[in-house]
């Protein structure tokens, strides 16, 4: 295999992924800032813990967390919307016990009106989703320096 063909892989490789990763987080960030500034509000209050254990290596996973064994917990919140409809939602994000809300707690939902289960809670923020976009930015400017690589080494 030639040192062109090998950059074109690479190229496909970092720039696809990179962009579809990068654009999908892109939307998620979108989505959550439109909640925050420009949905409806409501009260909730955290009504149960939904646990989920990560998994490692030869527990049926199909990548290795060094986390493996970790319990971590999304909160399930119960609300209502304006029109009172009564809504069961849990969060997207997943947080060990210490840094998720308490059984109990009342938090306040930023949700779109048209489409109640598009949801958020103020303190999940965008940060995870952002850590996306800049890793799928990343991941396409390697691509594209392959992409510039490959035509290069095709022209010289």
């Amino acid at each position: 295999m030639s040192a062109s063909q090998v950059l074109w892989i690479l190229a496909l490789a970092f720039t696809l992924p990179g962009a579809v990763v990068g654009t999908a987080a892109y939307r998620k960030v979108r989505q959550i800032r439109t909640l925050l500034r420009r949905g409806a509000r409501a009260q909730g209050v955290v009504t149960r813990l939904e646990a989920t254990k990560l998994e490692g290596p030869g527990e049926g996973a199909t990548i290795t967390i060094r986390s493996s064994g970790t319990t971590v917990y999304s909160p399930v919140v119960a609300w209502t919307t304006a029109d009172g409809q009564a809504m069961e939602t849990s969060t997207n994000v997943a947080r060990s016990l210490a840094r998720t809300p308490a059984v109990g707690t009342r938090v306040e939902i930023h949700y779109d009106p048209t489409d109640p289960s598009r949801w958020t809670l103020p303190a999940e923020g965008s940060g995870f989703w952002r850590l996306g976009v800049a890793l799928g930015g990343l991941f396409f400017v390697i691509g594209a320096g392959f992409l510039v690589g490959a035509l290069y080494s095709r022209g010289a």
